[in-house]
């Protein structure tokens, strides 16, 4: 493999021990049994003495908290697949679900890397160099914040995409590839599937339901706009597992997933979501080289445009046409204007995280719809260098990915990917939530730690012990 193939800075190759698991390499599989056979015991001794009462609910506690730690110990990709399967639910406590089993899965692999004295904090790639620099400034900016609550949120949105990346360009060193891909269709799947449900529950018509879809399709902490940007994310690594991943289910499951990520993008009618997921999976299709490509990407029009032209498409075309739909166009130019007028009044340094939203001007309480416009008038000149640098990085890796032999086929997936969630931020509120930070971050870490691995340049070395089945002479698709 040639120098110019690899994706990431140069970086001596450790051979890593094989071993049959990875956070817990001294457990086997009968090991898993007998904690599972004596915390199935406990579970009856406390019901036998009132699963209700305070003994029986400490004990209920004690073992589920038992069991979760034997869990993530065994098969630390499950509890992966699990936190994706979680991405839909609503916040607990202000904390989402999802997040709270990431964060665990995150520490313990800490601990791995700690046990195991691996030198993983003076190993940082230059891309997480950057997003923690952004990070550093983002905070720096709460000396001058005097609304603290936007700017905690702020930083603990930021640090969830700092944290996601950090993990995600290790997973290569934790789980198979097979199993992060999983984790990705889990998201997609759970947040279909919720979000299907949840119109579902109201028993309005379509039209009802089209005049109400923010309500139709609240999920707590986002509805119809923000749900479609989380689906159009997704949607090219999606299509290309679909179409070469090794694993036969995968492909199985991949298809009628984006099927319906398809169908929901019509039904919620969200503008700017619905158009560029028609741009990206047809410009993914005739960009790739693919078997039969032409033959699929007119397919794949052929197919979008049924859907458009039938009923269920109605609701969306006139998204584009009706005069009371097309004037909230109009009221993001407003939008626009104003953010722009606050980025010239608060230059160099901006107003602070998170004080956007309560700052006192004609755009208070209302975010800009402009994911640059927030940034530029929040963080200033400095905060819109930083995030910059960062695009800059992660966009020259995800370019090498693609003319990486074996891995261009998903560098192009993520090319596009990083292009239309680009083009998205224009006009809707992308990065400016939690779950987003979370899916855009892991999903590109974890390709670029895969590829750099398979690659020859490896991500920071963190000595851990390699599935068999990701170590560095693994072949690519």
């Amino acid at each position: 493999m040639s120098r110019s193939a690899s994706i990431g800075p140069s970086s001596s190759v450790i051979t890593p021990r094989i071993v049959p698991t990875v956070l817990a390499p001294g457990l086997r599989p009968w090991h898993s049994l007998g904690i599972g056979l004596a915390a199935s015991a406990v579970v009856l001794l406390a019901l036998g003495s009132g699963g209700t009462s305070l003994p029986g609910l400490v004990v209920l506690a004690i073992v589920a908290i038992a069991g979760s730690v034997a869990l993530i110990a065994t098969a630390p990709q499950v509890v992966l697949v699990i936190g994706a399967a979680l991405i839909s639910l609503p916040v607990v406590g202000h904390v989402p679900p999802f997040e709270a089993v990431f964060l665990l899965f995150t520490l313990l692999a800490v601990l791995r890397m700690l046990e195991t004295r691996a030198v993983w904090a003076l190993r940082l790639d230059r891309l997480e160099v950057a997003n923690l620099a952004f990070l550093a400034w983002a905070a720096f900016s709460g000396l001058w914040c005097s609304q603290r609550a936007g700017f905690v949120f702020g930083v603990h949105r930021l640090t969830v995409g700092v944290v996601s990346l950090w993990i995600g360009l290790r997973l290569v060193r934790l789980v198979r590839r097979e199993w992060f891909e999983v984790g990705l269709l889990t998201m997609a799947a759970s947040l279909t599937a919720v979000t299907f449900a949840r119109r579902m529950s109201y028993g309005l018509s379509e039209k009802q339901l089209m005049s109400n879809r923010a309500m139709a399709t609240d999920l707590g902490w986002g509805t119809s706009n923000f749900i479609a940007t989380l689906l159009l994310l997704l949607s090219p690594p999606l299509l290309e597992i679909g179409l070469h991943s090794r694993q036969r289910i995968l492909r199985f499951i991949a298809w009628p997933t984006l099927g319906f990520i398809a169908l929901l993008q019509v039904l919620i009618a969200s503008r700017a979501a619905t158009a560029l997921f028609v741009i990206a999976m047809l410009v993914q299709l005739g960009w790739g080289r693919i078997r039969h490509g032409w033959a699929m990407l007119v397919g794949a029009a052929a197919a979008l445009g049924g859907l458009l032209l039938s009923p269920i498409g109605e609701g969306l075309l006139a998204r584009f046409t009706n005069l009371r739909e097309l004037a909230s166009m109009v009221v993001r130019l407003w939008y626009f204007r104003e953010a722009w007028r606050r980025t010239i009044d608060n230059l160099p340094w901006g107003i602070g995280l998170g004080e956007g939203v309560t700052y006192p001007d004609n755009l208070q309480n209302i975010d800009p719809h402009n994911y640059w416009l927030a940034l530029s008038s929040e963080l200033g000149v400095p905060g819109v260098v930083l995030w910059v640098l960062v695009l800059v990085l992660l966009h020259r890796r995800l370019a090498r990915m693609a003319s990486l032999s074996g891995w261009d086929a998903i560098g192009r997936a993520l090319l596009v990917s990083f292009w239309v969630s680009q083009l998205h931020s224009l006009v809707e509120p992308t990065f400016q939530g939690t779950h987003y930070q979370h899916i855009y971050f892991l999903l590109m870490g974890g390709y670029i730690g895969y590829a750099m691995r398979a690659g020859g340049s490896p991500p920071p070395n963190l000595d851990l012990p390699v599935p068999p089945e990701s170590g560095a002479g693994d072949a690519p698709r």
